[in-house]
């Protein structure tokens, strides 16, 4: 009897849209918890709300999104958090959004990533960036990867080379 009512208790959880409707939640603990939840509910309805929720006003409920996108593989974000790596106001969200490109390769996110490394390679190229376009693998990124590679940091020069040896031209089909 135990055993069925916890599987009554376990089938009673919130819907998507419950979870949706949460992430959109005046309560900003409400928002914070459910975009680390939303991990756990692959839906369309979800995914959406988890993208809306990147805009949130909160830090952490953007983090958390951003979490619970890469753990769905959420691709439709691709552009969104492509956007934010150079836009969002928070260094860590911005730091996340470009590790959530490496973790997700879609080639829309290849000429973000480039265009980030391009116009920071004369000061301190994000270390991150470098590892998400080796993690891309796109040939796009062999002429700034090159470069990086000459760099007198020898964190940069490191990382540019190991990001390059993750680079495959493509292969005709």
């Amino acid at each position: 009897m135990t055993l069925l009512w916890a599987t009554l208790l376990l089938a009673c959880g919130p819907s998507p849209e419950d979870v949706a409707a949460q992430l959109a939640s005046e309560n900003p603990a409400v928002r914070e918890d459910t975009a680390r939840r939303a991990r756990n509910f692959n839906s369309p309805v979800v995914i959406e709300g988890l993208i809306r929720a990147l805009d949130d006003p909160s830090e952490q409920v953007r983090l958390n999104a951003i979490a619970s996108l890469i753990a769905l593989d959420a691709r439709d974000a691709v552009p969104k958090l492509a956007s934010m790596i150079t836009a969002d106001p928070s260094p860590d969200v911005r730091r996340e959004a470009i590790d959530a490109l490496g973790r997700m390769p879609d080639p829309r996110g290849v000429d973000p990533i480039v265009s980030l490394l391009e116009e920071t390679a004369d000061t301190r190229p994000p270390l991150n960036a470098i590892w998400a376009a080796g993690q891309l693998g796109d040939m796009k990124a062999l002429p700034v990867l090159t470069r990086l590679r000459e760099s007198s940091d020898p964190y940069v020069s490191y990382n540019a080379n190991q990001a390059l040896r993750r680079i495959r031209p493509a292969t005709g089909g």
